[in-house]
């Protein structure tokens, strides 16, 4: 558990006559794929714009995500601050996996009290990392919460085939309970009545417009552009050679062997530092796994969706059920996603409308989380 070398630290106290040393704020981000890292990303834009806070960062999401996302605004800790599922792809889970890491979350909680609060954080924030409650509760500071599900609510099915996720359910099911400040978001997977703040979807905000997103990649600006991806995983994609042949259209897609441009495809490594809103802002029409960053970031762009869903993963109902009431488009099944059969459709999802909204929940979270960083240890 090492903090990376050479911390990136902004110089916005020195372009903002907002306050002399800005808060900080410690973020506990779940790396359960990558669209907790975006929601968070969001939300800490927004409460930089709000307060000047910067902030310091627990997780195993790549930093490049965040250097892409919130460049200057933070220091990287390399922390495993969650589990989620231990996954192969992004279509399958380790059970036995998932349960052995389990067992060594509490471990962390000492030594990350000591680190938080030398950093000088007056706040935790967590976007579904439940060990954020934890400390923060340990260090006498407020904490946050950020969830459109739980864990513990994702395991419950699951504790026939593993005894022992009833017992760690039950742990971080006391640790969700002792946050200062809950919020859910949508598309929520379920409501807690309990939990007075209700926000729309969080995305990030394009940095680029349309014409110069396709103008950096060397896309023809009246080109139709399809993004493809699984999010941050690398799946086996033997359906390039037909997607070559679509010559009329333009593929960019993420999880690739390696970053190339090969014809009308735009090929991106699973780990390419790209940046995921300027992509959707280009294109006409989305093919993607079903998950929350996603699914967001899609949603303000208003983009046509064929969506692979996740067989065994509790979440995905109230997922589908959001993106068929909110989005255009239609489901893919993973076996068809794999063998390409879904690119006859193809020419049918481009021909659904875009309609891109603006906004999202980010600034309302920034509104909720601001008036804690005056609030310092308890």
């Amino acid at each position: 558990m090492e903090e990376a070398d050479g911390p990136a630290l902004s110089d916005a106290a020195a372009r903002s006559d907002r306050t002399e040393v800005p808060p900080r704020v410690a973020f506990f981000i779940s790396p359960h794929g990558y669209g907790h890292a975006a929601r968070s990303s969001a939300v800490m834009a927004a409460l930089n714009m709000a307060t000047g806070a910067e902030f310091e960062l627990y997780t195993t999401v790549p930093r490049w995500f965040f250097d892409e996302s919130i460049e200057g605004l933070f220091r990287y800790h390399d922390v495993a601050c969650d589990v989620g599922f231990v996954q192969p792809s992004a279509l399958n889970y380790n059970l036995q996996g998932t349960v052995q890491a389990l067992h060594d979350l509490p471990d962390l909680i000492d030594g990350l009290v000591a680190r938080v609060l030398e950093a000088g954080c007056s706040a935790v924030v967590c976007d579904i990392a439940p060990l954020g409650i934890a400390v923060a509760e340990r260090a006498g500071l407020p904490s946050v919460l950020i969830e459109s599900f739980s864990w513990q609510w994702l395991y419950e099915p699951l504790h026939v085939r593993a005894p022992e996720l009833e017992r760690f359910s039950a742990e971080l099911d006391r640790w969700w309970s002792k946050a200062t400040v809950h919020i859910q978001t949508e598309p929520l997977c379920w409501r807690d009545t309990a939990v007075e703040t209700l926000v729309d979807p969080i995305s990030r905000t394009p940095r680029l417009e349309r014409q110069q997103i396709r103008t950096q990649l060397d896309i023809p600006l009246d080109a139709q552009v399809v993004v493809i991806t699984m999010g941050g995983y690398s799946e086996g994609m033997p359906f390039l050679k037909r997607l070559r042949a679509m010559s009329d259209v333009t593929f960019m897609v993420t999880g690739a062997p390696e970053t190339a441009r090969d014809g009308n495809l735009r090929l991106f490594a699973s780990q390419a530092a790209i940046f995921m809103p300027d992509l959707l802002r280009a294109a006409d029409a989305l093919v993607a796994k079903l998950g929350y960053g996603i699914i967001a970031e899609a949603w303000r762009e208003g983009l046509p969706y064929a969506f692979v869903s996740r067989h065994g993963f509790r979440e995905m109902p109230p997922l589908e059920a959001f993106v068929q009431s909110e989005l255009l488009g239609f489901e893919i099944g993973p076996e068809d996603f794999a063998d390409g059969g879904w690119i006859d459709r193809a020419p049918e999802l481009l021909s659904l409308p875009r309609h891109p909204r603006e906004g999202g929940g980010a600034e309302d979270v920034a509104g909720v989380i601001a008036p804690l960083l005056a609030v310092g240890p308890r």
